[in-house]
This record gives structure tokens, C-alpha cells and sequence, in this order.
């Protein structure tokens, strides 16, 4: 108590001026209509400027589960524009149920999030959290929300599994250009995390600087992006074009990212299995 008292004595010039600067203010702020519309206005904005900053934070904290919202929404309007399309192609008087059949409605989206990945490496990979539990199973391909190339799953457990990076020098994937449709092959040469190599492009297929190169693969439906040439050559024999590839993608920046099954894989891997 005798130090609390002390305390007091040494401060209490300070207190009392805050006490009278307070009587003050409030005496101001009261005296006329005016005035207190000011100062009630001042703190509206004060009070709306610190909302705002609690309301930033608290939005920056929740955008990883506002992203995984999103890119599981993406996956079902992927699977649902599907349907349709497949719907309004069966409809049409010119193509077979068959052929419909065939071009896409054996692919399914499944969304999941990157629990871990490296890109500093020259065999680089991704964890993400599906597994055997979720329906997953290896070379199942990886996409982007925004049908951007990743790479394509190498093993899984009950609840992880492991994607094989477009940024790993034993990936491999077919390619194609999409202004004439010639085939290419994709491949990383261990350089660049923003380039890959495009090898065994046609003498005809006359490549372009800013070309967009997709996917064609068995793993996954067309109108994938792989990336954009920046420039191309031919190789020493001069029988086929190679290409440096920018990458349609950050893979340093993944959070989210979207599996797609093609349930007829089994079915074609058999049948190569048996060509072979």
C-alpha cells in the first residue's frame, strides 16, 4: 500500500492532467451540436479504420480455407461442365453415343491441397493430402485450378500420396501445339524452374514464339496448359523442331491443386502392357 501511495505521488501531476484534459474535451465535444458531430465522426472513422486492419487479418488467415473452398468448387464445375458438354454432344444428330462416351466422360476431379514439395532439386516432388482412403492411385495426373500441368502421382499411402513434378528430370509427358495440333514431347532438363524442353516437333508443324503447348496425355482431358514457347530450333540432323517452353505455371507458389482420374487408365495400360 505504501508503495502504491508512493507511486501516486510521483505521477500525480500527470494524472491530473489527464483528468483535466479529458473534463476538457468532453466539455467541447458537448457544448454544441456541431461539435459533437465532429468528434463523433472522427471516431467513426477511427473505429472503422481499426475494424478494417482486424478485418484484413482475419480474411489473411482464412484464405487457405477460403482457397481449398475454391478449388474443390472448381473440381465439381469441372465434373458438372463435363456432363453437360457430354449431355449436349448426345443430343447432337452428328456424333454417336459412343463417340461421346469415349471423348470425355471417363474423367473425374478430385480436389486437394499440397502438404509439401521441393523445387531445388533435380528430381523434385509434391505431397498432398489424398490417398488410397480418397479413391487416388498412382498416375492419376495433377492440375492446377486454373488446368495448369503439375505432374502426375507416383505412389500413395491411405492418406497421402506423391506427385512426380513437371519439375523432375525423369518426368516425361506428350505435348501438342494448339494452333495446328502437332504432337511434341514435354521433358525438364534440369535448368530453369520456369522452363521446360519441348523435343521431336515436327519439320511442318512451323512453330511460333508465344504458342501455347498443352497436354496430350492419356492421364488427362484436353485443354490442359503445359506453357508458351519463347523460342525453338532445329536440331542438328534437321529432322524435328525442339522448343524452350515458359511454364503456364508458378510450381513454387502451390497450395491447392486438382486430381484427375481417367477411370479407363487401367484399361489402356493393359492393353499397352500386352503390346509390348
Amino acid at each position: 500500500m505504501h508503495r502504491l501511495i508512493a507511486f501516486i505521488k510521483q505521477i500525480y501531476v500527470v494524472l491530473i492532467f489527464l483528468l483535466v484534459e479529458g473534463v476538457a474535451i468532453w466539455c467541447y465535444a458537448t457544448s454544441t451540436p456541431y461539435t459533437e458531430s465532429k468528434i463523433v465522426a472522427r471516431v467513426s472513422v477511427m473505429g472503422g479504420a481499426v475494424s478494417g486492419v482486424a478485418t484484413d487479418i482475419k480474411h489473411f488467415f482464412s484464405l487457405p480455407r477460403h482457397n481449398r473452398e475454391l478449388t474443390a468448387r472448381v473440381a465439381e464445375l469441372e465434373q458438372m461442365l463435363q456432363r453437360d458438354w457430354v449431355t449436349e454432344l448426345s443430343d447432337s444428330d452428328s456424333l454417336s453415343g459412343a463417340l461421346v462416351d469415349i471423348d470425355q466422360l471417363h474423367f473425374r476431379y478430385h480436389p486437394s491441397r499440397v502438404v509439401s514439395m521441393t523445387t531445388g532439386r533435380m528430381r523434385n516432388y509434391i505431397i498432398i493430402d489424398r490417398g488410397t482412403d480418397d479413391g487416388i492411385s498412382e498416375n492419376m495426373g495433377v492440375i492446377t485450378p486454373n488446368r495448369e500441368l503439375v505432374g502426375y502421382i507416383t505412389a500413395c499411402s491411405e492418406r497421402y500420396s506423391v506427385v512426380m513434378s513437371v519439375l523432375n528430370t525423369s518426368f516425361g509427358i506428350g505435348g501438342c501445339l494448339t494452333e495446328n495440333d502437332y504432337s511434341c514431347s514435354v521433358r525438364w532438363d534440369g535448368g530453369s524452374t520456369h522452363y521446360v524442353e519441348l523435343i521431336d516437333l515436327s519439320t511442318y508443324a512451323e512453330p511460333k514464339e508465344g504458342m501455347l503447348v498443352e497436354v496430350r496425355s492419356e492421364r488427362m482431358p484436353e485443354g490442359i496448359a503445359i506453357g508458351y514457347i519463347e523460342s525453338y530450333e532445329l536440331n542438328p540432323s534437321r529432322t524435328a523442331y525442339s522448343a524452350r517452353v515458359r511454364l503456364a505455371t508458378d510450381l513454387s507458389t502451390l497450395d491447392n491443386v486438382i486430381i484427375v482420374e481417367n477411370t479407363h487408365y487401367g484399361e489402356i495400360e493393359a492393353l499397352m502392357d500386352g503390346v509390348e
